[in-house]
């Protein structure tokens, strides 16, 4: 089963490309703002928002201070309980995979991540009553029977291709200006997969 803790390249890599704190009004998180008039909307890839929202299930208190502070310990949990937690990669069967869906609800929203994952699946003759933004037992189910039956490498490649896709079709037909650093970043995601798991 996948592991958090197992995946200090994968943590290392989400952090690298996010950077540190971020006032820049052209992303959608600028819309809510810390509350203290500084501007600053996210911090190390986390949104003030998500902040607000997910510190106390964490264990933190939802203050500017502890969001400026954005220790490793805090980070960590807070992405674990926000976008680790919300697809249940502990009970995925591929580490790899895990991590690529994970990555992809950090980008994206499980509104985005899971809608796809399941429309893989149906694809594979994977029945769904609907397709939802809940990453369930139905899911959870034929994703870990796919890896099995096919292995985690086309599973990983399979589900690459489509964020790539998505993600450049994204970017050419709204978002130009974030097209290719969307794009560099799944690359960069993607070497070091290849380089962890010696594909």
């Amino acid at each position: 089963m996948a592991n958090i803790y197992d995946a200090p390249a994968f943590i290392a890599y989400v952090k690298q490309w996010e950077g540190g704190l971020s006032k820049d009004k052209r992303d959608a998180a600028s819309a809510y703002p810390v509350p203290d008039g500084s501007g600053y909307h996210t911090n190390k890839g986390v949104t003030w928002q998500t902040f607000v929202s997910t510190a106390p299930k964490a264990g933190y208190p939802a203050t500017p201070e502890v969001f400026y502070e954005m220790s490793d310990e805090t980070w960590t949990k807070i992405f674990k309980v926000t976008f680790w937690d919300v697809v249940q990669a502990d009970k995925i069967v591929s580490q790899s995979v895990a991590e690529l869906i994970v990555d992809w609800t950090w980008g994206s929203g499980p509104g985005v991540s899971v809608p796809h994952v399941q429309r893989y699946l149906i694809s594979k003759g994977y029945e769904f009553p609907r397709v939802t933004t809940n990453f369930g037992p139905i899911t959870l189910a034929s994703l870990n029977n796919e890896i099995m039956k096919i292995g985690e490498k086309k599973v990983f490649e399979d589900l690459y291709k489509i964020r790539y896709n998505f993600l450049d079709v994204l970017g050419t037909k709204a978002y130009p200006m974030f097209r290719q650093g969307w794009l560099n970043r799944m690359k960069a995601f993607y070497a070091m997969i290849v380089k962890r798991f010696k594909w």
